[in-house]
């Protein structure tokens, strides 16, 4: 049954997005449901449709400086059983490791915190990496890349979990950036019932 509650999402989720181009300019807050996650874009002017997959969208800025970028981003993936809080972040942390490997990726602070707040598990990440390979004009160079993120999972589908992150990558840091991902990750809700 769980498995046709993901895969009915996965159609409508499709539907949702399908009338959305890469590249399209978005309005603040701009609303895109679904029966498993109730999705808005960054509440801020700029925004722009950044791409869809079956597991979920993504939404990108670019910066006031060059090479500066801004992402954000709710997917979907597969979330093995866990049988303690512990464990449910060490799941969390290996995960990151695995999406942004080293050598390309060096870690540079990490912060995370088991939250329950919502009544189902979730884990607030806080974390900052050197990008040294990352796409720059003329070609590729280093980067810091910060991402702050809420892994959940799913309250109603035990075997699915989801990540809203939100993320600012540029040459310098931007002390501004925990307001916005705030906004953004608490605005991505699993629906009442």
């Amino acid at each position: 049954m769980n498995r046709c509650l993901f895969a009915l999402f996965t159609c409508l989720f499709a539907l949702q997005v399908f009338a959305q181009s890469p590249g399209q300019q978005l309005e603040p807050r701009q609303h895109f449901p679904s029966p498993i996650l109730d999705i808005y874009s960054p509440d801020a002017e700029g925004w722009i449709f950044a791409g869809a997959g079956s597991n979920g969208l993504s939404f990108a800025k670019r910066g006031a400086v060059r090479d500066e970028t801004y992402a954000a981003q709710v997917i979907l993936f597969d979330f093995p059983p866990t049988d303690s809080d512990e464990e449910f972040v060490e799941f969390v942390k290996q995960r990151i490791a695995e999406m942004n490997p080293a050598p390309r990726f060096r870690e540079l602070v990490s912060d995370y915190q088991y939250n329950g707040e919502r009544g189902y598990p979730c884990v607030d990440v806080n974390m900052a990496f050197l990008d040294t390979e990352a796409v720059i004009s003329g070609g590729t160079g280093e980067l810091t890349l910060k991402v702050i993120a809420r892994y959940c999972r799913h309250p109603e589908i035990q075997e699915i979990g989801f990540f809203a992150a939100y993320s600012y990558r540029g040459k310098q840091q931007d002390p501004g950036i925990e307001p916005d991902a705030e906004s953004f990750i608490a605005a991505v809700t699993v629906p009442e019932s």
